[in-house]
């Protein structure tokens, strides 16, 4: 009887053992195909996030592309208009004061439509880098033509002398920018 205990026993064993190892070995298939599926996702993941980042940046450029296209042979007042309220509106953003903001018309070359604006400014040197930097992102084609930069002059400097300076001064500067925006006429 002992035997056909023991040799029950044995059999038990051997089928549990059995079935770990066979469920050990489908397991690990199991994990190595999820592994390779996660690896797969994982690399058309970062093709998504690139492929989004493209967009994104075709995206900016096609709006450049639209902007810098016209049919006329001379931009409109309400473009003119419109960019003279974007270049306050970068002043503004920057705390710089506007001394004066005018539009000049200019003879396009053949094919392009050019529109000057003359700015005057009264700033620091940090915030004209900062101004230079957000017109350079704008949507459309910029060229600074000119670009003038004069120390502003205290109209109190001998007053300020007297005075005990309690840190430095900013310098201030007078700008005097002269930039042009370009347009291209589309064929008929």
């Amino acid at each position: 009887m002992k035997q056909k205990y023991l040799i029950l026993a044995l059999v038990m064993i051997g089928v549990t053992v059995l079935f770990f190892v066979l469920s050990g070995s489908l397991i690990g298939k199991k994990i190595k195909q999820v592994n390779a599926i996660d690896k797969q996702i994982k690399i058309a993941q970062e093709k998504l996030n690139s492929a989004k980042i493209l967009n994104q940046q075709l995206s900016q450029f096609a709006l450049i592309i639209d902007n810098s296209l016209t049919k006329q042979k001379a931009f409109n007042p309400a473009e003119v208009n419109t960019f003279v309220k974007n270049l306050a509106d970068l002043a503004d953003q920057n705390q710089i004061a506007v001394l004066a903001i005018y539009p000049k018309e200019i003879q396009g070359k053949l094919g392009l439509v050019e529109q000057q604006y003359m700015l005057e400014l009264n700033t620091t040197y940090v915030q004209l880098g900062r101004f230079l930097s957000n017109l350079e992102a704008l949507d459309n084609i910029v060229k600074i033509n000119t670009l003038d930069v004069m120390p502003q002059m205290e109209a109190n400097s001998n007053q300020n002398k007297s005075k005990t300076n309690t840190g430095p001064s900013i310098a201030r500067y007078k700008v005097t920018l002269e930039l042009s925006v370009f347009k291209v006429q589309r064929e008929v």
